[in-house]
């Protein structure tokens, strides 16, 4: 699996609601209307709402599983993700984290006691998170 992590850990959506300190990524083609927390510039988000935007979203496994079938959710469709499967695209050992796809690419460091290393590229995972999933959003 050849993964250009530059690219392909890039989630894309439609900015759908901005808060305080959290947005909604509406995911196209799905009806996934993610809740998100972010430090971002309010102001300057604020003229994507409505609009497309892109950027990386990031998450901490509880404790990660292999799985032996499965496909690629986040659950609940909509709100804050709390249980997450679906395809290691990328395995970041030095930050002990992996590019996960689960309907858009999500960047998730392991729990205490897991290495990056355990996995592999390709393997289907699905795990809980913690609270305060994020986006970080890149470019224009």
């Amino acid at each position: 699996m050849t993964t250009n992590v530059e690219t392909d850990g890039i989630a894309r959506g439609v900015l759908e609601e901005l808060g305080d300190e959290h947005l909604v990524l509406a995911v196209p083609g799905t009806e996934y209307r993610l809740r998100l927390a972010t430090t971002a510039d309010g102001s300057t988000l604020a003229s994507h709402l409505g609009k497309r935007i892109k950027g990386r979203i990031h998450a901490n496994a509880l404790w990660m599983h292999t799985a032996q079938a499965g496909g690629r959710f986040v659950e609940p469709v909509w709100g804050a993700p709390r249980i997450v499967s679906g395809a290691v695209l990328t395995v970041d050992e030095a930050k002990n984290r992996l590019l996960v796809d689960v309907a858009v690419p999500m960047w998730v460091t392991l729990a205490d006691g897991q290495q990056a290393t355990d996995f592999a590229e390709g393997q289907m995972v699905n795990f809980y998170v913690t609270s305060g999933t994020s986006f970080e959003p890149v470019g224009d």
